[in-house]
């Protein structure tokens, strides 16, 4: 079997199609073009022709897999689930994966400081979520320990507090206890410690005092009776008190505040 012509494609200036005894028969990339020494007279058998098409796969598995790492580094499990997708046999896979290490594209020590490094400055993220997120990404646990270090105890403080901040004023209408309960739990499910999450949450409720309790308790109670009113008197007194025991009022300071303010389920129902 001879290549009767060599072809460059238009659609894409780094293919040739390879043309056998005067029928298409393949196309190549230009590097395996180069290694193979393909040119028009030269004789190939069947066995040539399949170590070429198998070449070329590899090296279309090689592009693809650059072009995935250009656009931000990645860890090798997530190369590898990559090229899975796109349906690059196995042995290919462990082919090109040597190839980026050699080349440089790869390197799981470096991707796991780097995604440390960025997850501690751009998110709120605490180390046991970011040690959760590197196991899903393949990184092995030596790396993982070693690039957590990193993650410095101030940065981790610094980044927990912003988040309590956050929770804080988002639910600025929770009584003090349950808020720092809830801010806790938050933290905790964020990959931070507990004795950071008590820390953060007691440090972005501290300014919380007694008189602004009773105003998010007037706040909420003036809502419920007004949402309960449809109820007989009894019937929405016992709700009001269990949804606000639900936001976080204990039962003696709603009994408390009630009485000192005189109010009357049964005026409210007569409105």
């Amino acid at each position: 079997m001879i290549i009767t012509a060599i072809r460059l494609q238009e659609k894409n200036k780094e293919r040739y199609n390879i043309f056998i005894d005067e029928k298409y028969r393949f196309s190549v990339d230009e590097e395996v073009l180069a290694r193979f020494s393909l040119l028009k007279g030269k004789t190939l058998s069947e066995n040539e022709i399949s170590e070429i098409e198998q070449a070329d796969s590899e090296r279309v598995g090689l592009n693809r897999a650059i072009q995935f790492l250009s656009h931000r580094v990645r860890s090798e499990k997530e190369v590898r689930t990559f090229l899975a997708k796109h349906e690059i046999a196995p042995e290919q896979r462990d082919a090109i994966i040597q190839k980026l290490v050699e080349m440089d594209y790869l390197d799981d020590a470096e991707f796991a400081k780097l995604y440390v490094r960025t997850q501690a400055k751009t998110t709120t993220k605490g180390p046991k979520k970011i040690e959760r997120e590197l196991i899903e990404k393949g990184i092995v646990r030596e790396l993982i320990v070693e690039s957590l270090a990193n993650y410095q105890s101030d940065d981790q403080e610094q980044n927990a507090l912003k988040e309590a901040s956050k929770i804080a004023r988002r639910s600025r209408k929770t009584a003090k206890k349950l808020l720092v309960r809830k801010i806790q739990g938050d933290l905790m499910q964020k990959g931070y410690s507990q004795e950071l999450a008590k820390w953060a949450s007691e440090e972005a409720t501290h300014n919380l005092d007694e008189s602004d309790e009773q105003t998010i308790l007037a706040d909420q109670l003036e809502k419920l009776m007004r949402k309960n009113k449809r109820f007989d008197a009894r019937k929405a007194k016992q709700k009001t008190i269990q949804s606000l025991m639900q936001k976080g009022f204990s039962y003696d300071t709603i009994q408390a505040y009630l009485m000192e303010n005189e109010i009357d389920f049964e005026e409210v129902e007569e409105e």
